[in-house]
Order: C-alpha cells, then structure tokens, then sequence
C-alpha cells in the first residue's frame, strides 16, 4: 500500500512551486524614472554622541528588472551613482563607501561590459560628531541619491530619491526609519548577463526554464555522476514491490535531489549579495579559475575521481522506504559536486542578482528536476536492467568535452583580472579548436561508428566555425543622421518624404548598441536611404530638449520613430531596436 499522505505532499510541492512561478514574474513596464530606486533603512552602528563617530548605513531597492551604474561606471559617457549625505552643524560626513559594482553584458551589447548596481545595495559613511554636538536639537540628516537608471533595452532620464532623517531617532543598528522596498522579485533582467540570462529575458521563462531542465538531464552524463545510476539501480532493484509504490520512491528520491538544491538557491538570494562580492576579489576569482582547470584536468584523466567505496558498498543495504530514498536524494548533490560545482555557480550568481528567493528556489528546483527525473525510469527498469553501457570511449568522449566546459568557464572567471577583455575575446576561437580536438584528434569515441560520425560532423563544424572566425572583416558604413530640428522636421511633410528619427542620449547603453548593431546593418542602411534621418540629442537637460520630449512624448531613450510622407508617426518603439524590426518599420511606410 502506498501511504495516501504521499501524493498529497508531492501535490503539494507542484502547487506550490507554481504559484512561486507565477509570483516571481513581474511585469516591467516603464515607470516613471524617480520610482525606480528606493531608500530602504537608514541606520547607524551605535548612536552618535559628542565627540564619536558612527558609521550610517543606507539600503536602496532597485526595481526588479532595472539596474542603475555604479558609481566608477567603465565608459565616462555614463552617469553614475552618487550618494550625497547633508549633515547639520556639527557633525563632518566622511567618505562615501560604495558596494562593488556587478559586471554586466547586455543580451544585445557588442562585447561591451557594463558596471551597475541592480536588486538591494548598501552604501555608507563614517559621521564624526563635534565635542559639542546634541542629536536631541540637531537638524535632519539629508539623504539623496542620484542615478541613472536602464534596463535591457531602454534608458531614463537621470533621477534622484532623497529623505531626511532625525539623528535622534537613529539608536543603532536597525534602527531608523524604514521605507517599504518597490513591489517586484523578479529576475532582474539586466543581471549577470550571461547567455542563459539573456535566454530568460529574450526568450521568455518557458524556454529559460527548459533549458535548465535539460542542462540538469545533461548533467548526467558527467564522471561524478554517471557512476551513481548504478548505484540507483542496484538500491531500486531491492527495494521491489508494484510498480507505483517503485515511482513513489523514485519521487521520493528525486524530492530529495530538489530539497538540496533548492535550499541552495534560497539561501544565496537572500545572502545580501555577500556570495556575489567575494567573486569581485580578483585572488578569489583565480582561485575559482584554478580550481576549474584541476576539475578539467580531472576530465581528460589526469587524476580520477571515484564514487565513495562505502557508498558503493552500502547500495544494496541502503535504509528502505521512503524516509531511505529522500536520503539518498539528499547525499546525492554532495557526491556530484566536483562536476556539477561550476554550473551551480553560475545559477547561484544569477540568482543572487536576481533578489528573488522564489526565482533561486524555482531555478533550482527545475535543475533538479532535470538531473532527477531519469531516475524515476530507472527505478521502474531496475528490475530488468542487469547493467549500463559501460564507460568506454564514448562516455570518454563526453568526459573530455566536460573538461573543455570547465575551462572555458574559467577563462570566463578570468575576464575581469586580464585587461581589455581578453578572455572574451579568445573564448570564440578556443571553444572552435576544443571541437576541432574532440572531433578529430582525440582518440575517445572512435571505434562505435555511429559515434565517430557524429564527432567528426562536430569537428567539422567547428573548423568551419575557425575560419569564419579568422576571415578579416571590414567595418560596416554606419547610418547618417543630421542633429534633429523642428524645422528640416516640419519641412519634410512638404518635401512629402518619410522620416526616420532617433531619440538618443550619451548615457543611454542601448542606443549606443544600435549605433553598433542596427545603424550598420546594410540593409538598415539601404531602406533610409529614402528618409530623412534626423537625430535628437536628449543628453543636456535643457530647455529645448525638454520642448522636443514633451511635443513627441518621449517616456525614455532610445526612442525609434518612424514618420510617413503625411507627417503622421506610423511607427514609435521605445527601447533597442534590432536591425530587423527596423527594416519592417521602415518597409510600412511610404
């Protein structure tokens, strides 16, 4: 008999992570640029007294799926945060401390890394007091912050937040006024802008999760974990008993797998980005790179890693029931660590900038899904199957192409410590003549036929992949635009030509992207050549600039519209607009 409180609890946990799906997803609209950033707590180390010094700390919330420059943004045409604090007579603010900034690369950039602040950040400042100093009669401390604020594919105008505070009423630590955090947990967007978050936010969740998933059945097949399907065959097989009570317990097993990792992804999203700023250190990011390589070094059988001997021992007699197979679940992200570790990190970066404990619980839950749900087959098969395929040339082949993962994800590690970029750079032509070796070189995978023809179509793939890489490229002309004015504006109505204007601004990430992207493509080019293509330069918050985004409505940069030989706008887009989507813009109009 199946105990009837089984399903209900796994019921339970598919319900539940559903509405933790639902809820994690927010919608991102364009909100008006002083709501973006919000001043959290504001508190002090101890209370200032006259003739101390205290340290004030400052929260500000960033709204999920937008992210501000930090303060030593990379290029100087960005505007970055500045905290300023405004104390009374008698008290000196010392130096600002800023969090490190997160290195970013937006899902449209050009290999342009960016350096911003998303999800909840801390700043802080040393207050010295004067031998005289009364907070009981002492003036607000004035807080303000200013930024600039982005998300993947549109800027704001500069903006700032500001508050006051009474000295008086900061007592220590976590005391202090506190303002409600902006509505949202989703995904930020803009946050560690690896390909998988790009996936998530140019593809949509459904395929950003389905990819995980599949990442987790891939996961699979590496050394640390391949050995353990035998062991949870053998565990299986004794266990007997109808074939439902079997898939409970696999389930059982796999709830287990879910728990672990799950619990992992909860607890970093709600570490306060202390997991993310370790690997701002350049020595822990070496450290995380060497440890890669031996990992690698591992793959290609420089040394081994073996299953556990008493693990190994013990599957037979491994403790029944359900209680045995949530255990086994539980101990089975400790032994598949030393292959799986690398891509864990990667999610547990995603999530922490993410600042969603329900994202980090749903990524990893999802993953685990991935990496469990074959065992719920095997359980069923356990009686029948006397043995896997046995780790030959083939699981060879698939251990070495682990290795080359591993260190091209080092070499990403490394990015940040080389200067300019390098190791970006070279990961393209690195990871054509990793398939190059695994295609034709190596001697794994060889002598099963099927499988050498597979190799080598991959082989053969990355050697053309090595040329395109290689062939010497000219610089694509570029899109001219005149500056923007109401007049040649006005004038091209009675000229009866289209017009095509670009709404643009120095600090504004995405417009500089289509400059790189859209403005280049030939046949962008080709299409305007019948517009008038006027460009307005919002970067001055000036008079002017400010009469042209109040006549055309401009919400954010860039803005992208498309006007007909009639003077009517057929087309406007706020955000970045790839070169495609351009050309249908301009094809509608005459």
């Amino acid at each position: 008999m199946v105990p009837s409180g089984m399903p209900r609890t796994i019921a339970f946990v598919a319900l539940t992570l559903s509405l933790l799906l639902a809820g994690a997803r927010v919608a991102i609209a364009s909100p008006d640029p002083g709501q973006i950033v919000g001043i959290g707590s504001v508190a002090l180390d101890r209370p200032l007294q006259a003739g101390e010094t205290s340290t004030l700390r400052v929260s500000a919330h960033i709204l999920a799926g937008w992210h501000i420059n930090s303060n030593r943004p990379l290029n100087d045409v960005y505007i970055p945060t500045r905290l300023t604090v405004l104390a009374p007579a008698g008290v000196t603010v010392g130096e600002i401390a800023y969090p490190p900034g997160d290195e970013i690369e937006l899902g449209f950039a050009a290999g342009e890394r960016l350096s911003v602040f998303t999800g909840t950040v801390q700043f802080g400042a040393e207050l010295r007091a004067a031998a005289d100093f009364d907070a009981s009669t002492a003036a607000p401390l004035a807080i303000t912050i200013d930024y600039q604020a982005c998300n993947d594919s549109i800027c704001l105008r500069p903006a700032l937040v500001a508050t006051t505070v009474a000295l008086a009423s900061l007592g220590g630590r976590g005391a202090g006024p506190s303002v409600q955090p902006l509505d949202g947990s989703a995904l930020a967007s803009d946050a560690a802008r690896d390909w998988l978050s790009n996936l998530f936010e140019t593809r949509g969740w459904a395929l950003g999760f389905l990819v995980v998933l599949l990442g987790g059945l891939a996961l699979n097949l590496t050394p640390c974990v391949y050995p353990l399907i035998g062991v949870t065959i053998a565990y299986f097989g004794n266990q007997g008993g109808p074939p439902r009570r079997v898939v409970m317990l696999a389930l059982a097993f796999v709830l287990g797998i879910a728990i672990t990792f799950s619990s992992l992804g909860v607890a970093v999203a709600l570490s306060g980005g202390l997991f993310g700023s370790a690997l701002q250190n350049p020595w822990m990011l070496g450290a995380l790179a060497a440890l890669l390589i031996a990992l690698a070094a591992s793959s290609f059988g420089l040394f081994t890693f073996q299953m556990p001997q008493w693990l190994v021992r013990r599957a037979g007699i491994a403790r029944p029931g359900y209680a045995g197979a949530l255990l086994m679940g539980l101990g089975m992200g400790v032994v598949a660590a030393p292959c799986i570790g690398p891509i864990i990190v990667g999610l547990l970066l995603m999530v922490e900038r993410s600042d969603s404990a329900a994202f980090g619980f749903a990524l990893f839950f999802t993953l685990s899904m991935g990496l469990g749900l074959p065992y719920v087959g095997l359980a069923l098969a356990a009686g029948s199957i006397r043995r896997l395929p046995r780790s030959g040339e083939w699981l060879n082949w698939v251990e070495q192409l682990f290795g080359f993962v591993l260190i091209g994800i080092a070499i990403y590690f490394l990015d940040p410590v080389v200067p300019n970029h390098l190791m970006t750079r070279i990961l393209p032509f690195y990871a054509a003549a990793a398939g190059i070796y695994l295609g034709f070189i190596t001697r794994a995978g060889r002598t099963w036929r099927p499988f050498l023809v597979f190799r080598s179509a991959a082989g053969v793939f990355a050697a053309a992949a090595l040329i395109y890489l290689a062939i010497p490229r000219e610089s694509p002309k570029a899109l001219q635009f005149d500056p923007f004015e109401i007049a040649r504006f006005d004038a091209a109505r009675t000229e009866r030509r289209p017009v095509l204007i670009d709404f643009m601004a120095d600090w504004c990430i995405p417009c500089r992207e289509m400059e790189a992207t859209t403005y280049v493509d030939p046949a962008v080019v080709r299409e305007a050549d019948r517009f008038v293509r006027l460009r307005a330069d919002l970067t001055r918050q000036d008079e002017s600039n400010q009469r042209i985004i109040e006549r055309f409505e401009i919400n954010g940069v860039p803005t992208t519209m498309v006007v007909d030989s009639e003077g009517k706008i057929r087309k406007r887009e706020v955000g970045y607009v790839g070169p495609g989507k351009l050309r249908e813009f301009m094809r509608e109009v005459n």
